[in-house]
C-alpha cells in the first residue's frame, strides 16, 4: 500500500499498486510463464522421478548407489553454476547443443535458443526439470523403502507381478507422499527465480519472465519496492490457491 524506493520516506498510496498490477501487461505475461513452468515441472518431474525411483528400488539392479548419487547431484549443485553451464550449452555460436546438431548432420535444427522468444522459456524449463528430478527420485525412493516388506512379500506370493505390485500396493501406500510432492513441485516452480535470472534475465522482451524475477527487477533494478511487494502478494495468493486446491481434490 506504499510507494517506496528503499531510501526516502514511504508514501501511502492506498490501492494504486494493485490498480497498476492488474493493468501491467508484464505481470500477466509473467503469471502465464510461471503457470507454464509449474505445469511442465509437475507433468515431467513427478512421473520421471517415480519411474526412476521404482527402477532404483529393484535390489537386483547393479550400481544402485552410483545411480542414486548421479541423479541427485544436480540438486546439490549451485544454481549459479548450473545456469552458467547451460547458458554455455545453449550459446548459439559455440554452444554444445548447436555443435552437436551440426556434428550429427542436423544443422537445420540449430537455434539461438535463449535468444528466441518462442524457445527461451522452454529451454529454461528443461533445465529446471533436469535439476530437480533427483529430489523427487529421493523422496519416492524413501517412500518405497518405508513400505512394509511383509506386505510386498505377501502380494508376490499371491502372484502379483511388478506392474500389479506397483499399481495396487506401492502406489496407494505412497499417495500421501505423492500429494506432498505435487504441492512442493507446484509451489517451488511458481516461485522459481535463479535460473531465469542467470540464463536469460527474463528476456528476450519478457518472453521468459516469471513472477519471482519480476519482483526482483522492480525491487532492486527499478527501486519500486512497494510495487514489487504487490507482485509478491499475487505470487503468495497463487501458491495458497494451489495448496488449498490440491488438498481439496486429493484428500484421502
Amino acid at each position: 500500500f506504499f510507494s517506496w524506493d528503499g531510501v526516502t520516506a514511504k508514501v501511502f498510496i492506498r490501492f494504486d499498486n494493485y490498480r497498476e498490477l492488474f493493468k501491467d501487461p508484464v505481470v500477466w505475461k509473467s503469471l502465464t510463464n510461471s503457470l507454464k513452468m509449474a505445469f511442465w515441472c509437475v507433468l515431467l518431474q513427478l512421473p520421471i522421478g517415480m519411474a526412476f525411483s521404482v527402477i532404483l528400488f529393484n535390489r537386483k539392479l547393479k550400481g544402485r548407489g552410483f545411480f542414486r548419487t548421479v541423479y541427485f547431484l544436480p540438486v546439490v549443485l549451485s544454481s549459479s553454476m548450473i545456469g552458467i553451464l547451460w547458458g554455455q550449452i545453449y550459446d548459439p555460436n559455440f554452444g554444445l547443443l548447436n555443435g552437436l546438431l551440426e556434428a550429427v548432420g542436423l544443422k537445420q535444427l540449430q537455434q539461438i535458443w535463449l535468444g528466441d522468444m518462442k524457445l527461451a522459456l522452454g529451454c529454461i524449463i528443461a533445465v529446471v526439470v533436469w535439476q530437480f528430478i533427483g529430489n523427487y527420485i529421493l523422496i519416492y525412493y524413501t517412500a518405497l523403502h518405508n513400505i512394509s516388506e511383509d506386505v510386498l512379500e505377501s502380494a508376490r506370493l499371491d502372484g502379483a507381478g511388478v506392474l500389479k505390485l506397483f499399481r495396487y500396493i506401492e502406489l496407494p501406500l505412497m499417495w500421501p507422499v505423492i500429494r506432498l510432492t505435487l504441492i512442493l513441485a507446484t509451489v517451488n516452480s511458481l516461485k522459481y527465480f535463479d535460473l531465469v535470472y542467470i540464463m536469460s534475465n527474463g528476456g528476450p522482451n519478457h518472453a521468459s519472465e516469471v513472477l519471482a524475477s519480476y519482483v526482483v527487477k522492480n525491487a532492486f533494478n527499478s527501486m519500486r519496492i512497494g510495487y514489487a511487494n504487490t507482485v509478491a502478494v499475487l505470487l503468495l495468493v497463487l501458491g495458497i490457491f494451489f495448496i488449498v486446491l490440491y488438498n481439496k481434490i486429493l484428500a484421502p
